[in-house]
């Protein structure tokens, strides 16, 4: 295949990566420093963040 055309990567994969991860990485650390019992959805939620985040950054790096 001599005319391979690498893929475009979309920056908006690798910002949106970026600040989902650390908004998830933020709300876990204030999460695991609190001296109240948390609620459950703000846990899912913070772990949804963080995983989108390394999805978009996946994306971003395989060019999808």
């Amino acid at each position: 295949m001599e005319n391979d055309i690498p893929k475009k990567r979309n920056i908006w994969n690798l910002v949106l990566g970026l600040v989902f991860l650390g908004y998830g990485c933020f709300k876990l650390y204030g999460l695991s420093n609190s001296t109240e019992k948390g609620n459950t959805l703000d846990l899912v939620l913070a772990i949804g963040f963080v995983a989108f985040g390394i999805y978009d950054l996946w994306k971003y790096y395989k060019a999808v």
